[in-house]
């Protein structure tokens, strides 16, 4: 299913966040398994000059809703960034791929709902949307590798994108 939203250009629906869908953009962290250890494959993925590594949690105070506009979009050019949900609650997963020149290609823009046992992984450099909870105030564990400068890149969109609400919700 597209997820451009035939009516409306500017708009993207909202689809559940599975590993196949996110795997160009990162990887996607089942939570739910009777493994005793659930690994993070990319979580540590980085240049060289991103030498310090940093946990810590993230408290969302505010939930959003939707519809949503999407305005700015962020990256990481020298590290990945993992998000590990702690309250179960669900969340928003946007990702873009890059245009020619580096900047966020809306056109390629992808939403996703993450469940609350899915914690997410994104790859270095992705474009992507800054963490938004659904429905209810909510907390994450933020892993992610620092240089001290240039680690952290915001493009405000020519355009905003509007986030629908998955068919049927």
């Amino acid at each position: 299913m597209n997820p451009i939203d035939s009516d409306d250009p500017s708009a993207v629906r909202v689809q559940p966040l599975t590993a196949e869908a996110f795997a160009p953009f990162g990887e996607v962290i089942r939570l739910g398994d009777e493994a005793r250890r659930v690994r993070a494959q990319g979580a540590f993925e980085r240049r060289p000059e991103a030498a310090e590594p940093r946990l810590w949690v993230a408290t969302l105070l505010r939930a959003v809703t939707l519809p949503l506009a999407v305005t700015t979009m962020e990256r990481h050019p020298l590290s990945a960034q993992t998000f590990i949900p702690l309250n179960g609650r669900p969340y928003l997963v946007v990702v873009c791929g890059a245009a020619a020149d580096g900047a966020p290609d809306p056109s390629t823009l992808r939403a996703f709902e993450a469940a609350p046992d899915q914690g997410v992984t994104y790859a270095m450099g992705v474009w992507h949307h800054g963490l938004a909870a659904l429905d209810a105030p909510a907390r994450f564990v933020v892993c992610m590798s620092f240089s001290g400068q240039d680690d952290d890149v915001f493009v405000p969109l020519a355009r905003p994108i509007t986030l629908l609400p998955m068919e049927g919700a």
